[in-house]
C-alpha cells in the first residue's frame, strides 16, 4: 500500500506539468481523475470517500474506504451522505426560482416574510436585512444562534424554527447589512423559513417541487426513511444519529447520495444529454467583491474568497489555478466540497467521512488542482 501511495504522489507531481504544458491529444477525464482520486482519499485521512467529476459529456465516479469503519464495503452511488453546508446552494436555488416566478425579490426585507407577529431587527429603518443579505452572508447575523445547545443533540436539529425566531426578536444588529461578510448558518435557516412563507407551503414540499422531484433525486431529503438511514455512511469521528433535520433545512440538513448530487451538479454544465438550466447563471452570480467589503470572515478555507454569491464563493485565478466557484460543508462526521469551472463545463464533488487525521485542505487542495488539470486538458 505504501508503494502504491508513493506512486500516486509521483504521478500527481507529473500530472501537474500539464497545467503549463498542453498535451497534443486531450486525455480522457477518467485518466486525469485517476491521477488524483486515490491521493485525495489517503491524504484526507478519511474513513470513506466518494467523488463525482463531470467534464462536458464525460462523468467519472470513484469511491474508496468503508461506508462505516471496518466493514470493507466501498461507498456506492446510492450510499446516503450528509451534504452539510452544500445545502445552502439548494436553498439559494429555491430562492432564485421563486424570484423567477415573481413570488419574491432578492432585495425584499426579511421582515416581509416573517411569521405572523414576529419581530425582525434591522441596523436602522433604512437598512433592513434582505433576502440577498442572508444568502450572501452579509446580514450581520452570527454564525450560529447564541446559546447552549442541549447535550447530545444530533447535528442539524437545533435551533428549531420557533427557537430562532424567538431569539431574533431580541437580537441587535450592530453592523449595517452588505458591509461586512461573516459566514452564518443562522441566516440560511431564516432564509428557508422566509422562502416557505413566500411560497405558502412547508419547505420540505418546496424543496421537492423546485429541485428534487423534477430531477428524480429520490434520496435527497430532510426526512430520511429507515431504509435510507440504513445506507448512511458513518464516520469514525463525529457521527450523528440519522433522523429528521428539518430544523436546519436551509443551512445544512440535507441528506443525499453521490448519484443524486451528480444529477444536481449537472444542471450547471452543458452536455449533449443535458443543457445548462435556465437559472444557472443567476444562481452563480457574484454579488459582493471582497475588495468592496470592510471585512470577510469564515469563507477562506479552500482558498481566498474573492467574491461572494448566493452561497457560492469565487476564487480568482492564482498559483496556476483557474478561477473556481466552490462551496464547502461539514457536520455529523462528513466534510464535503464542490468545485466548478462552469464556463468549461467542469464540476467536481467530493464527500468524505472523518477520522482523527482528517483535514479539510488535505482534500480541497488536490480537488482544486484536479479542476485545474481538467481545464488545462481542454487546451
Amino acid at each position: 500500500m505504501k508503494t502504491l501511495f508513493s506512486a500516486v504522489l509521483v504521478t500527481l507531481g507529473l500530472g501537474s506539468l500539464s497545467l503549463s504544458a498542453q498535451a497534443e491529444t486531450p486525455r480522457l477525464t477518467s485518466q486525469i481523475v485517476d491521477q488524483y482520486a486515490e491521493h485525495i482519499f489517503y491524504n484526507s485521512g478519511a474513513t470513506g470517500m466518494a467523488l463525482v467529476a463531470i467534464d462536458g459529456n464525460q462523468v467519472v465516479n470513484r469511491s474508496f474506504g468503508d461506508t462505516r469503519p471496518g466493514n470493507n464495503q466501498r461507498p456506492r452511488p446510492d450510499s446516503l451522505i450528509r451534504i452539510a453546508s452544500i445545502t445552502k446552494l439548494m436553498t439559494s436555488e429555491v430562492m432564485v426560482k421563486l424570484a423567477a416566478e415573481g413570488r419574491l425579490k432578492l432585495t425584499d426585507p426579511l421582515r416581509k416574510y416573517a411569521p405572523s407577529g414576529a419581530y425582525v431587527p434591522g441596523y436602522n429603518s433604512r437598512q433592513p436585512i434582505t433576502l440577498l443579505n442572508l444568502a450572501t452572508h452579509t446580514s450581520g447575523l452570527p454564525r450560529e444562534q447564541p446559546g447552549k445547545k442541549p447535550p447530545k443533540t444530533p447535528v442539524f436539529t437545533w435551533p428549531t424554527k420557533a427557537q430562532r425566531w424567538q431569539w431574533l426578536a431580541h437580537a441587535h444588529i450592530t453592523v449595517p447589512p452588505g458591509v461586512h461578510a461573516s459566514y452564518s448558518n443562522l441566516a440560511y435557516d431564516l432564509l428557508a423559513d422566509a422562502l416557505s412563507r413566500a411560497a405558502g407551503k412547508p419547505y420540505t414540499r418546496l424543496l421537492r417541487e423546485q429541485i428534487t422531484g423534477p430531477l428524480g433525486m429520490v434520496d435527497t431529503t430532510l426526512t430520511p426513511s429507515a431504509e435510507q438511514c440504513s445506507r448512511l455512511m458513518v464516520a469514525s469521528v463525529g457521527p450523528s444519529a440519522c433522523g429528521n433535520t428539518v430544523a436546519a433545512a436551509g443551512s445544512g440538513g440535507i441528506y443525499s447520495t453521490p448519484r443524486d448530487i451528480q444529477r444536481w451538479m449537472q444542471q450547471f454544465l452543458d452536455s449533449q444529454a443535458s443543457p445548462r438550466k435556465a437559472t444557472a447563471a443567476r444562481e452563480q452570480t457574484m454579488y459582493f467583491q471582497r475588495r468592496e467589503l470592510v471585512s470577510l470572515k469564515g469563507m477562506d478555507v479552500p482558498g481566498d474568497a474573492d467574491a461572494l454569491g448566493l452561497g457560492w464563493i469565487y476564487m480568482a485565478p492564482k498559483d496556476g489555478l483557474p478561477g473556481i466557484i466552490q462551496k464547502t460543508g461539514g457536520g455529523g462526521g462528513f466534510i464535503t466540497y464542490m468545485a466548478m469551472s462552469p464556463q468549461n463545463n467542469i464540476g467536481v464533488f467530493v464527500v468524505v467521512t472523518r477520522s482523527d487525521l482528517t483535514r479539510f485542505t488535505n482534500m480541497s487542495d488536490p480537488v482544486n488542482r484536479l479542476v485545474a488539470d481538467l481545464v488545462a486538458n481542454k487546451g
